[in-house]
């Protein structure tokens, strides 16, 4: 499209040109000034119809990104809106030593589907939709307001907790997460929350009252905050981290438990319902180095008038991890988000690579007794295997030993409290 400047510029020149073009006496001055005040007149109109052109040009929604979903927004940065979602289809086969498991069987894990979005440029949003199960839960549900000092944060959505917790399961080395994200309720709730941070740290709050289906007349509360930081150096990053919680089951209560590395398996390790009201704290690390990476996360929990005497119970969990991409990339520590993000692909299939491939190994340990609680100790030992076809489209392999003692809360684990697993699970992926 021709701009307003240089379209002036043409028909200033096509004006002069077809004044000087007449014979000479063949028009009055008096002709010739109207002549040309009919020309300016002219060119007026056309700068007013190509103003409003390129008015309509900027607002006309524009494809802002290709793959794998597209994506509609505006040149002012108004309005923007995404498509985004996940599948997660799942093979298990688990096994024990004392016979109470034998599972053979498949699910899909995740089946999302949402958009995300910008209204009015310092307001987000994100709605998405779970299927899995065959049954449509809310899955996140958060609308964002920023200002010059940080940004609010309403709806449902996970507290901030744990580096674990805080990485999309898109992008986590295993299928499942740290044994203790899971047996000491880390999800979603409804609440409010503020944030900042910059390219190197994080800062977040959130206070919370009860689930979206909790059905309860008194949800209770729970009180979050994380706080991040980290640098890079040459050929890769660190972080550290801390994270604390505090929360009040109202006409609820928690139990603490921990399936055997797989959705599709049962709990070998329960301590029952012990209490109305605990605290958590976690402590968190991690560094990328070239195609390396290490990470480890520690969790002590303190159950209120828990304890056999009367007094409160501790009970605790953590890991540690390490990678390789053996194929050259890198696991991505996004370090102004706090969390593991997307790694970028070499060489993706669909341009003829072999994709990234990246191994890695996991030692999790999750500890349910003390202080006459006992819900069992829970060892893993974690070996890993991810394809990466692409960015968003991975094949994941991990087996899985576990051991268990002091578990006496669990039938299945006979009268000494102990027994051992082992767990072969696959998973194929692809996220937009």
């Amino acid at each position: 499209m021709m701009n307003r400047k240089r379209l002036s510029v043409l028909l200033g020149a096509t004006a002069i040109t077809v004044v000087l073009a007449q014979p000479a006496g063949a028009q009055s001055i008096d002709e010739l000034k109207q002549q040309l005040a009919s020309l300016a007149k002219r060119i007026e109109e056309l700068e007013a119809k190509q103003a409003a052109a390129d008015k309509a040009e900027v607002k006309r929604p524009k494809i802002s990104k290709e793959e794998p979903a597209f994506g509609l927004a505006t040149d002012d940065g108004l309005f923007e809106v995404n498509l985004r979602g996940r599948i997660m289809a799942d093979a298990g086969w688990v096994t024990d030593g004392d016979d109470s498991m034998n599972v053979k069987a498949t699910e899909m894990r995740a089946a999302r589907i949402g958009v995300e979005g910008k209204a009015w440029k310092d307001v987000k949003y994100v709605i998405e939709a779970e299927f899995a199960g065959n049954e449509v839960s809310l899955a996140d549900a958060i609308i964002e307001y920023k200002t010059s000092t940080g940004t609010w944060k309403f709806g449902h959505y996970k507290p901030p907790v744990s580096l674990e917790e805080m990485t999309s399961s898109r992008h986590t080395t295993f299928m499942e997460r740290a044994s203790f994200t899971d047996a000491f309720g880390l999800g979603r709730n409804v609440g409010i929350g503020y944030k900042n941070g910059g390219d190197t740290w994080t800062f977040n709050l959130g206070a919370f009252r009860g689930k979206n289906d909790a059905g309860l007349e008194d949800e209770g509360y729970l009180f979050a905050g994380r706080a991040t930081y980290g640098q890079e150096f040459e050929g890769g990053k660190w972080l550290l981290g801390a994270s604390a919680r505090v929360q009040d089951a109202g006409d609820g209560a928690y139990r603490y438990r921990q399936r055997t590395h797989s959705h599709l398996a049962g709990r070998l390790v329960d301590t029952g319902t012990i209490t109305g009201k605990d605290a958590l704290f976690v402590l968190e690390g991690a560094m990328q180095y070239g195609p390396f990476h290490v990470a480890s996360e520690w969790a002590n929990l303190t159950a209120k008038d828990a304890a056999a005497d009367g007094g409160n119970a501790t009970l605790w969990g953590g890991y540690i991890e390490a990678g390789w991409f053996i194929t050259g990339e890198s696991k991505t520590l996004n370090l102004g988000k706090g969390a593991w993000d997307r790694p970028k692909v070499n060489n993706p299939v669909h341009k003829g690579g072999m994709g990234a491939w990246q191994v890695a190994a996991r030692f999790d340990r999750l500890d349910l007794t003390g202080d006459g609680v006992y819900g069992g100790e829970q060892d893993t030992y974690l070996l890993g295997v991810n394809w990466y076809l692409n960015r968003h489209t991975r094949f994941t392999a991990n087996y899985a030993h576990m051991t268990i003692d002091k578990a006496f809360n669990v039938a299945a684990n006979g009268g000494d409290g102990e027994n051992d697993a082992d767990a072969l699970t696959l998973r194929f992926q692809i996220d937009w």
